[in-house]
């Protein structure tokens, strides 16, 4: 894993896409130092291997993905399932790529995933040099070993929030400042010890090494989040097969990271009791024909679909269909409100000005973007990774949004600065010590479901805005929160030249 403590990454810093170095110059495939990502995922384990070309998108060499049945919310309980569908797709890349895989970048997440805040300071004996990269590390190992963590729990990484030099705040990095007294504030990620080293043995079983580990939603945000988006406020919401992340930005800094228990497959297995259907075709019919709330027009149709073992089709109302899956939505949306509130308690003041990005699987269902934007009060957009690779028509299936993790992932591993980093040494032995307070507010699933009944028997008194909402979205956005959307369109237009310029 990397360790290095780079400048950087001590600013907590996010510039996803925006590396442009024309007079870089690219090398022929063979000759490329080639870095290989790998996510394994609740539903599918993907490798995409690529470089960096001289305008500095990602050049995807190939990819490969399969289905897997090892994991369950976004962790492992088969490894030797697990390990064996890595060997596949790892096997299956090496023979498209005709070399030999043995490292790999992966991500990891689930909801043992957490995040601790803490504030660590010493005074500098000779005030009179400069600020250097020991005394960030200084201060970053202080703030691994202030915080209290369960016996089974270690750091995974450590992200400053605010550095500040003699109680002045520092815009940019302290290094170089003259100061006696340094100060920051940190996020630090903290995970368990047993769910971690069941990815890493699964993957040394597949015969590879791990050559870093990221928490998953700083790489979907890499993919799908630009800098000045991180710099004005945003979230991400990355709705995967098994859990759902949330990353929230603000001031250039990674602020808040959180994995909600619940993603597709809590809705797919909702489908699958109430219509009785096997898991492939309730998703089939979750990502073909269902909507979280369907247009006025669809209301009443009723979707007749054929059966491998019925000569009768399976007749469903379209209706009933929405009303299941938004059974579910609510649920995970009341879980986002939730992280949004905690973020708002722990940096009162900071707005989330640009509102969310969601992506991932879980995404593409039709009408989620004006659902949640109706239900959060908040402008909500929907992000692919598109923006990060290099036009090639063979990789346009990674396009789609639910690649955004692996495609962050690899942006990571060729990132030069997170080469050098090396995180290792952030990372904690076992503590004794450990405090439940900030997982008391964890709701139980059967509060989850009373709330999210509850949403649902107020919904139709809504339905009026709602439907205005879907009719026309960009009309009712402006209207509501016209303000934010100029800004948003604003940088993405901007930004949007440099992409086109460099799209080769």
């Amino acid at each position: 894993m990397n360790t290095n403590f780079n400048q950087n990454h001590q600013q907590g810093t996010m510039t996803p896409g925006e590396i442009h170095n024309p007079s870089r110059q690219t090398k022929p495939v063979q000759e490329q130092e080639i870095k290989v990502a790998l996510d394994v995922g609740t539903t599918k384990v993907v490798a995409v291997a690529g470089f960096r070309n001289r305008n500095g998108k990602i050049q995807v060499v190939d990819y490969s993905v399969l289905q897997n049945t090892g994991m369950v919310q976004g962790e492992i309980f088969n490894l030797l399932e697990t390990a064996d569908t890595i060997r596949h797709v790892k096997e299956e890349l090496e023979m498209k790529l005709d070399r030999p895989i043995r490292k790999v970048t992966v991500g990891i997440s689930g909801d043992h995933i957490r995040t601790l805040y803490t504030r660590e300071y010493f005074i500098r004996p000779e005030p009179q040099e400069l600020i250097s990269e020991a005394d960030l590390n200084k201060l970053a190992d202080m703030a691994r070993q202030s915080v209290t963590i369960n016996p089974n729990e270690e750091i995974l990484d450590v992200y400053p929030q605010a550095f500040l030099v003699d109680n002045q705040v520092v815009h940019g990095s302290p290094v170089g400042a003259l100061g006696k007294r340094f100060e920051a504030s940190f996020m630090v990620v903290v995970g368990n010890v047993d769910k971690i080293k069941k990815l890493e043995r699964s993957i040394d079983m597949a015969g590879l090494e791990t050559e870093d580990i990221f928490l998953q939603p700083i790489a979907s945000a890499k993919a799908v989040m630009k800098e000045p988006q991180c710099q004005l406020g945003m979230a991400l919401v990355d709705i995967g097969g098994g859990t759902s992340d949330i990353l929230i930005c603000n001031k250039g800094k990674v602020r808040f990271a959180g994995i909600i228990p619940y993603g597709g497959d809590y809705i797919t297995t909702e489908i699958i009791q109430k219509f009785h259907l096997t898991p492939s075709m309730a998703e089939m019919i979750k990502m073909r024909y269902g909507s979280v709330k369907p247009d006025n027009a669809e209301k009443n149709i009723t979707l007749q679909i054929p059966l491998d073992w019925s000569p009768k089709p399976l007749r469903i109302k379209q209706e009933m269909l929405s009303e299941t899956i938004r059974f579910k939505v609510d649920i995970i949306v009341n879980e986002i409100d939730r992280f949004l509130n905690e973020y708002r308690e722990f940096f009162p003041g900071e707005q989330i000005g640009l509102g969310i990005v969601v992506t991932g699987g879980g995404s593409q269902m039709k009408n989620l973007v004006q659902y949640l934007q109706f239900k959060l009060g908040m402008d909500v957009t929907a992000g692919d990774p598109r923006p990060l690779l290099a036009p090639d028509a063979k990789i346009e299936r990674l396009y789609q949004p639910q690649f955004a993790t692996v495609v962050g992932l690899l942006d990571l591993a060729l990132d030069e600065e997170t080469q050098t980093s090396d995180r290792d040494e952030y990372r904690s032995a076992p503590h004794e010590s450990f405090s439940e307070a900030d997982k008391e507010n964890r709701a139980a699933d059967a509060t989850l479901e009373n709330n999210a009944r509850t949403a649902n028997t107020t919904l139709d008194e809504d339905d009026d805005e709602l439907d205005e909402r879907l009719k026309n979205p960009a009309s009712y956005q402006m209207k509501k929160k016209g303000f934010f959307k100029r800004i948003l369109d604003n940088f993405s237009s901007g930004f949007g030249k440099v992409i086109d310029e460099t799209n080769n």
